[in-house]
């Protein structure tokens, strides 16, 4: 289980970081960021090797879940260093001064990679039915 659970790990790791490193034109106008996780939700389900949806669902929402907060923490923690050191603002830290706001903002990033990953359950089996 922990072998077929690290590559969704590592894939939901890999698409936080680089959602950080593109965490600027990500929110830079109205709606860029939705193709970004649901990319990462349907590599998510993509890299998983398995034939039967419901197999797919249980490390895809542990991928989605851990997708959103480290995503959502990783861009505010570069927003706020950045802010720190270049623009000498010094307000608290935003995810332990309104969690509830980094909760919202978290689960939005999930739930919209979730579905992206059930976007890509569809595509893989629609790719199974024709392959045989």
């Amino acid at each position: 289980m922990l072998k077929k659970l690290s590559r969704v790990i590592s894939i939901s790791v890999i698409s936080a970081m680089m959602a950080t490193m593109a965490g600027f034109w990500i929110f830079e106008m109205d709606w860029p960021f939705l193709p970004f996780p649901i990319l990462a939700g349907l590599s998510m389900s993509l890299i998983q090797k398995e034939t039967v949806s419901y197999k797919f669902l249980d490390k895809l929402i542990i991928g989605c879940l851990l997708f959103g907060f480290l995503a959502q923490f990783l861009i505010f923690s570069r927003m706020y260093i950045w802010s720190y050191l270049f623009y000498g603002g010094d307000f608290p830290f935003w995810p332990t001064y309104n969690p509830g706001e980094y909760l919202t903002f978290s689960l939005i990033f999930s739930f919209v990679s979730f579905l992206g990953g059930l976007a890509g359950i569809v595509l893989k089996g629609f790719y199974l039915i024709n392959k045989k």
